[in-house]
């Protein structure tokens, strides 16, 4: 690879790993889904087991979850870009303090591994690929049994 490339390609590696943490702080700061000019058109999510999403089905989706944890931030633990992707790695913490899609609230504290994966084109992202503890997450907020 020429160094015109590699450095095209270490710029648009770098860029992604910006554009990855700001699409998880923009939704901690909207206390919602993503920022629009983040994601491109035809933008999808999928999220855990729950079905596939288009940019308003995400807004949704988030406006749910904020309401049911108010002050749920993500922590960013890790963030590893490519000329295409980025991967990031995170918790989620905050308290149950509201209807969480229909389960009440219980106060209780919240700590939530989580993993995605954003493809990237043209500087925004198109498709978000999430998953996280989901069983954890109920059984912190007592709708599963602890052990």
């Amino acid at each position: 690879m020429g160094t015109e490339a590699a450095t095209m390609e270490r710029a648009a590696t770098e860029a992604n790993a910006r554009l990855g943490r700001q699409f998880f702080q923009e939704q901690d700061r909207l206390r919602g889904g993503p920022a629009r000019e983040l994601c491109s058109s035809g933008y999808v999510a999928r999220i855990g087991s729950g079905p596939s999403m288009d940019y308003a089905g995400h807004q949704g989706f988030a406006q749910g979850f904020y309401a049911g944890f108010p002050d749920a931030t993500h922590q960013i633990e890790d963030v590893i870009g490519t000329p295409e992707a980025v991967v990031v790695r995170f918790v989620i913490e905050g308290t149950h303090g509201g209807s969480f899609f229909g389960i009440p609230a219980s106060q209780r504290r919240i700590r939530v591994p989580a993993h995605a994966l954003l493809r990237v084109h043209e500087g925004r992202v198109k498709e978000l690929l999430a998953v996280f503890d989901e069983a954890g997450l109920l059984r912190q907020i007592g709708v599963l049994p602890s052990g």
